[in-house]
C-alpha cells in the first residue's frame, strides 16, 4: 500500500465522504473539550502528534494549559507543553484528557494502562473523552471502499465472509498487530472496559448524531472517573 500521510488520509482527503466524516468529527471533538472546560483548565490530549487539535482548541481558548503525549512525534507549536508519559503528570492535575482516534491502535495492556493513569492524573471531577472509529455496520463498507481506492490495492485485509458480518455488527478477530489497522476493532468492547474505572455519563456519534451506531463512522465517550470507595 502507498506510504499516505494522515492528513491526506482524514482531513484532506480526496474521498469528500471520507473528509467530511473525519472534520466532522474533529468539530465534534472541539465542542465536547470546550463545553467541559472550565477557565483556566489543563488539557491533556494523548497520541496528540504534532498538536494540530491542542493548537486549534488554543486558538478558541487561549486561556487553557495545553499538554501533549506522543512518543513518535515532533510538537510544532511551541504553545504546546510536551510529555513523555502520564503517569509523568501530578495526580490529580488535568481537567480534561482527551483519547481522540488512538484506542483502536492499542494493545490490551496498553488499555489497561492508559485506563489507570487516566483515573491517577484527572482532577475528581475530571472528564476523560474518547473517541474511537465505527468498525461495524453500514459504515463498514463505505471505510473499505476508500481505504482500497487511496491505497490502489482492493486488498484491504478483509474477507467476503468478515465484510458481511462486519456489516451485520458480528464480531470478527482482530489483527495481532493493532497498530496499523481498524480491523476487527470494536467500540462496544472499549466502553465495557472504559466502564471497570469510568462512569460512561454520555455518548455521541459522527458525523451525525441523531443516527444510529450502526450507520455512523465515530463514536464518543463523555467520562468520568468512579467515586473511590
Amino acid at each position: 500500500m502507498r506510504n499516505i500521510s494522515y492528513a491526506s488520509q482524514t482531513v484532506e482527503s480526496a474521498n469528500p465522504l471520507a473528509r467530511y466524516a473525519h472534520r466532522a468529527r474533529i468539530a465534534l471533538a472541539l465542542k465536547l473539550v470546550e463545553r467541559f472546560c472550565a477557565p483556566d483548565a489543563t488539557v491533556v490530549d494523548f497520541g496528540s502528534g504534532p498538536g494540530l487539535f491542542l493548537h486549534t482548541l488554543g486558538q478558541i481558548r487561549p486561556d487553557l494549559r495545553l499538554i501533549g503525549l506522543d512518543p513518535y512525534m515532533q510538537p510544532a507549536y511551541p504553545e504546546i507543553r510536551y510529555e513523555v508519559r502520564l503517569e509523568d503528570l501530578a495526580p490529580g492535575s488535568v481537567d480534561i484528557l482527551t483519547v481522540l482516534e488512538v484506542c483502536e491502535h492499542l494493545y490490551p495492556n496498553e488499555l489497561d494502562t492508559l485506563l489507570n493513569n487516566a483515573a491517577q492524573i484527572l482532577h475528581e471531577d475530571g472528564v476523560l473523552i474518547i473517541s474511537v472509529p465505527i468498525m461495524y455496520g453500514a459504515s463498514v463498507i463505505p471505510k473499505l471502499v476508500n481505504w482500497a481506492i487511496r491505497g490502489r490495492d482492493i486488498r484491504v485485509g478483509y474477507s467476503a465472509g468478515e465484510v458481511l458480518r462486519s456489516v451485520a455488527g458480528l464480531r470478527i478477530s482482530r489483527p495481532e498487530n493493532p497498530r496499523i489497522t481498524h480491523k476487527g476493532f470494536d467500540f462496544r468492547e472499549l466502553r465495557s472496559l472504559v466502564s471497570t474505572q469510568f462512569m460512561v455519563e454520555q455518548v455521541f456519534r459522527s458525523p451525525l448524531d441523531w443516527l444510529p451506531w450502526w450507520m455512523s463512522s465515530q463514536y464518543f465517550m463523555i467520562c468520568q472517573r468512579r467515586a473511590l470507595p
